[in-house]
């Protein structure tokens, strides 16, 4: 899903925008918005995100099938990376 990006419209019926240096910035939006779409999109039909969707679905399942296990092992997960992080402070 890709928003549009609000042009930068004259307020009240004025001729130029009320910071006229700053004109150059939805522009700048607009064409960085639409690298990351382009990107995306080329992403999407690569090989590699049928692979992500696939292992993501066989996760879900595996989740479904084993709910006690999959939350044991978050657990462990998240208390070895509570552990490693407390200590690097």
């Amino acid at each position: 899903m890709i928003q549009e990006i609000p042009d930068n419209q004259p307020v009240n019926g004025e001729s130029e925008p009320q910071h006229p240096g700053k004109s150059h910035i939805p522009e700048q939006v607009e064409v960085i918005s639409d690298n990351i779409s382009r990107m995306f999109n080329q992403f999407r039909e690569s090989e590699q995100y049928e692979e992500i969707r696939e292992k993501a679905a066989s996760v879900k399942e595996y989740i479904k099938d084993n709910p006690i296990p999959s939350v044991l092992y978050s657990l462990g997960a998240g208390f070895l990376l509570g552990l490693l992080l407390h200590r690097k402070r």
